[in-house]
């Protein structure tokens, strides 16, 4: 008789088992069926006991392994029998599938006492979400921009404030559009003029500005009323839109030979009743044209966002400079009220830098709210939303959240 490790049913270099005697199977292995392994059956031995049968030593009936192959390292110890499968020799449910086997002893489990299973491991729990749960924090903080907290304080008369920096990319839309839905989701009125020709805040509050749509266009140029292009926005109520269309784009030259070009839009505001409203932003293009010039002329206030860079801050002097030409010729009532730090990056000390310097020289006019860098506020206007509605839990809407907080408790009163 040749050896297991010669048949390569063995570990290399097993010892000779020449002269041991035959398995043999016991007689009812065929009520398993083909393909199950009948325990102490060769079959159901790792091959490497498969050529050393425990046939002839005394052993276990009920798993066929001898008295001393836990010893020898030949078979599986008897401790790798599983709890409540005892079955006696001879018993059928020995033989069945593993699948009724798992059923048997979850119904033997189930037939325990709570009492019983005291020592045995169970299944974790996974613990309720609590109130310091990253979960529960967003749920919150969703409910507080929803306009879960009271409404915040209304001005004393409405204010009108320009959003202006003629550097592109420092957020000045995306400014505009999320402090009116901020402060229209806290019980204030507002109303966003888009006066910049690519109408980016009129594709974030999803009010139709395609080419013919009567716009801020026509106010400027063919002095329509202003109440005639006003637009409720989409998702969010008390909430308006003055849109902005690409015949914008052509005003610039339009407006040259007009009368009193620099005051088209004062005077439709004149003629608007804003005592409904409690702000008007008014939203500009990356420019010092004569759209931002009417824009500075119409509002009292003007804010400035600055990107958390050095770029930003160089092109910082020549808006200055615009605003003092604006003050001292056209509107004596221009100050700058407000400064708003703008896709910070916690990341780069060039962004701590900046914010410093602009936090030493324009004092208490900078928003302590510092806006930080969120895909999430890029996302929204694709949907047609604002980040105030589009993901209230994200870190941009609860930084421009705290931001209009800020704006809306300056110089306001309780009505």
């Amino acid at each position: 008789m040749t050896t297991a490790a010669a048949d390569g049913l063995g570990w290399p270099g097993q010892p000779d088992q020449t002269d041991e005697a035959p398995f043999t199977a016991p007689s009812d292995a065929g009520k398993a069926g083909p393909g199950f392994a009948v325990p102490g059956s060769a079959a159901a031995w790792p091959a490497s006991a498969a050529g050393n049968p425990p046939a002839e030593a005394e052993g276990d009936p009920r798993t066929g392994a001898a008295a001393g192959a836990g010893a020898h390292g030949l078979g599986w110890p008897s401790a790798q029998v599983s709890r409540g499968t005892d079955f006696e020799p001879g018993d059928d449910r020995a033989l069945a599938p593993r699948e009724g086997a798992m059923a048997q002893a979850a119904e033997f489990g189930a037939e325990r006492s709570a009492g019983d299973r005291e020592g045995e491991a169970v299944m974790p729990v996974v613990p309720e979400a609590g109130s310091d749960m990253p979960i529960a924090r967003a749920a919150r903080a969703a409910l507080a921009v929803r306009g879960g907290s009271r409404p915040w304080p209304r001005p004393s008369a409405c204010r009108i404030v320009t959003i202006a920096n003629q550097k592109g990319g420092v957020g000045k839309t995306t400014t505009a559009v999320n402090l009116a839905a901020s402060m229209a989701l806290h019980g204030l009125r507002v109303l966003v003029v888009d006066l910049d020709p690519q109408g980016n805040a009129s594709t974030a509050l999803d009010v139709d500005h395609h080419s013919g749509v009567v716009s801020i266009y026509n106010v400027l140029v063919d002095n329509q009323p202003l109440a005639g292009v006003i637009k409720p926005a989409a998702s969010i109520p008390q909430l308006y839109c003055a849109p902005a269309t690409i015949d914008l784009a052509g005003a610039e030259i339009e407006l040259v030979p007009l009368v009193a070009r620099e005051s088209r839009l004062v005077r439709a505001l004149a003629g608007f009743d804003s005592t409904g409203l409690d702000y008007i932003f008014i939203d500009c293009p990356p420019s010092l044209g004569l759209l931002t010039v009417n824009a500075l002329v119409a509002a009292p206030e003007v804010l400035i966002p600055i990107q958390c860079e050095y770029y930003a801050l160089e092109g910082l002097e020549q808006l200055l400079r615009t605003v003092d030409l604006v003050k001292s010729h056209l509107n004596p009532a221009l100050a700058v009220s407000t400064i708003l730090l703008t896709m910070y990056d916690g990341r780069t000390r060039l962004a701590s830098q900046v914010a410093d310097e602009v936090k030493e020289h324009f004092g208490d006019i900078v928003l302590k709210t510092i806006i930080p860098r969120s895909v999430r506020v890029s996302e929204a206007p694709s949907y047609g939303q604002s980040v105030m509605t589009y993901d209230p839990g994200s870190s941009g809407a609860q930084a421009y959240l705290e931001a209009a907080r800020e704006m809306a408790h300056r110089n306001a009163r309780q009505t």
